[in-house]
């Protein structure tokens, strides 16, 4: 092999490695707006929970009542909640994945608590 052939294949070798890196700073660097809200539905198909703390990820704890919302900044597309009833009823942890298209989304605890599929919806803060 000649060197310009293995100078060739260094740079492009380097190239691909800048890439990767990229891309891989531009998917754990993204910030998404998380609002996390308390509330039943209007046809009473699942209830808000009267009070609870709620983790978000690695943050402090957040104490939420029955109709509460609250806005949590989050960089990356996994997120752990971690939610607490004060009445010692519910007590369970959920990993969810944020879509890489959305800058603000909006989490419905007491749907989450119940399984239902919709629990997180795209939410445009300029509305």
């Amino acid at each position: 092999m000649t060197s310009t052939k293995r100078g060739l294949i260094v740079r492009c070798c380097i190239a691909v490695v800048y890439v990767v890196l990229a891309v891989c700073m531009f998917i754990t660097g993204r910030s998404h707006t998380l609002l996390i809200d308390n509330n039943g539905a209007e046809d009473g198909s699942y209830k808000a929970i009267k009070s609870m703390s709620v983790t978000i990820n690695h943050l402090e704890p957040s104490e939420f009542m029955k109709g509460d919302r609250d806005k949590f900044t989050i960089k990356g597309q996994t997120v752990k909640i971690h939610v607490e009833s004060f009445d010692g009823m519910l007590d369970e942890t959920y990993t969810l994945k944020v879509p890489m298209k959305e800058d603000s989304v909006l989490i419905s605890i007491p749907k989450l608590a119940a399984g239902i599929e919709d629990a997180m919806i795209p939410f445009d803060l300029n509305k």
